[in-house]
């Protein structure tokens, strides 16, 4: 073999023929891309698809705005695009040649870049939605584009329960379920997405935050000069009611009168010092007032707060005496005809009467007249018409001493003699 062909074969062998598009990565002056984890492919294979030669080992950008759709296009092809995109500052989240991190991006957490352009401050609260924590915005938010508002992954309405998947299941697992309006509107109404001061990512404290859409209640429950305890408790609204849907009616967490006696079930002293117990007074005793006996302790109670002692839903007079006023009674005339008290001689407005004497009249009408408690009990009694075995009065337990007849009855009470009456009197 000759000198000169020997010579041609080392060139070659030393400085193989190449193109101009071929891997700079080989070259003295790009050894960095060799570090690299991830070579973005034209980089490892062929510098000429973004880049012009202009020279000996100078290379300017193809004269292409839109360079990076070549080959990613579908990138911006659905109804809401990222401004990144469209501005073609593709650069800002990648680096084109490659890079440590997955898909050439500039930093191992996502959130990172994010911030460079969204602000930070609001994502930094006490609580942290645990997908920001990890700095994967992409959990949620399609990067590119997406054909959805705010670059969700999917529908509004089908998105939270991907991973909330317990509400999924109670959304769809009973036909008689009440879902709670706001629910279906969007969990945004209730949860910030990202960050927040409060507790199961709320938007506010609960309480608060009910009080923002049930306006009249939640001005109500703070203005009220009696209120109801359960609103006081840490879980406000929510321990009584389910924040998203419910078998029961107004969303409650169970059946009305069964919740009541979650808290109502246990001894109170009254004013005579005798001890009572609410559940054991309606479990116990055989005739109980309609609205509990139909499951409505509403119907006597605002749950929410009330002007009236007790939380009544009316006025009612909280003392032994009273004057009557028919105003004054509104929670007893909301369902019981005013005119049992208002008429003094009646044959049809009641039956507690001595031929047409009316006796209710007689005890309630009057500047110090015996409120209806004196009597008859609000719960429940052993007693058809719920009349008492005893009242309070001050420190003292008043006997009722009630006795039915077929016309009428009798009492031998605290208050007066042996007294008869015959509703057949003539």
């Amino acid at each position: 073999m000759s000198i000169k062909v020997l010579v041609i074969i080392t060139v070659l062998f030393i400085f193989p023929l190449t193109s101009y598009g071929a891997d700079c990565t080989t070259s003295e002056c790009h050894t960095e891309f060799k570090k690299m984890k991830n070579v973005h492919f034209p980089a490892g294979d062929d510098c000429t698809r973004c880049h012009d030669k202009i020279g000996e080992h100078k290379f300017k950008m193809v004269e292409q705005r839109e360079l990076c759709f070549d080959c990613h296009d579908e990138n911006r092809k659905r109804k809401y695009v990222h401004e990144a995109v469209t501005s073609l500052e593709c650069s800002s989240c990648h680096n084109s040649h490659g890079g440590n991190y997955k898909y050439y991006l500039l930093s191992e957490r996502i959130d990172t870049m994010c911030f460079e352009c969204h602000d930070q401050a609001p994502m930094t609260k006490k609580v942290v939605h645990q997908p920001l924590a990890e700095g994967d915005c992409t959990g949620c938010h399609k990067p590119h584009s997406s054909d959805h508002p705010v670059l969700l992954i999917s529908k509004k309405e089908e998105f939270c329960v991907k991973c909330h998947e317990d509400m999924a299941f109670l959304l769809k697992k009973s036909k008689k379920l009440k879902v709670h309006s706001i629910v279906v509107e969007g969990c945004e109404n209730c949860h910030n997405p990202h960050s927040t001061d409060y507790k199961y990512m709320l938007t506010a404290a609960p309480g608060d935050i009910c009080g923002s859409c049930h306006e009249e209640i939640g001005e109500k429950a703070k203005s009220a000069k009696f209120k109801h305890l359960a609103l006081g408790k840490e879980k406000k609204c929510l321990t009584c009611h389910e924040a998203h849907c419910s078998d029961f009616e107004s969303n409650l967490i169970k059946k009305q009168t069964e919740l009541c006696i979650d808290c109502h079930n246990k001894w109170i002293k009254g004013t005579d010092g005798k001890e009572f117990n609410i559940y054991k007074m309606v479990k116990d005793n055989p005739f109980k007032h309609q609205p509990i006996e139909g499951g409505e302790c509403q119907g006597c109670h605002d749950p929410h707060g009330s002007n009236s002692y007790k939380i009544l839903n009316a006025p009612y007079p909280p003392r032994f005496y009273s004057e009557f006023k028919v105003e004054n009674y509104e929670l007893c005339f909301q369902c019981h005809d005013s005119a049992l008290a208002e008429i003094k001689v009646t044959s049809k407005a009641t039956n507690f009467r001595d031929g047409t004497q009316n006796l209710h009249y007689l005890h309630v009408n009057m500047k110090k007249g015996r409120t209806c408690r004196v009597c008859h009990e609000a719960h429940a009694s052993t007693s058809k018409k719920l009349i008492r075995e005893t009242t309070p009065f001050g420190k003292w337990s008043l006997p009722i001493g009630f006795k039915k007849s077929p016309s009428g009855g009798s009492c031998l009470s605290g208050c007066h003699k042996l007294e008869s009456y015959s509703k057949d009197k003539k």
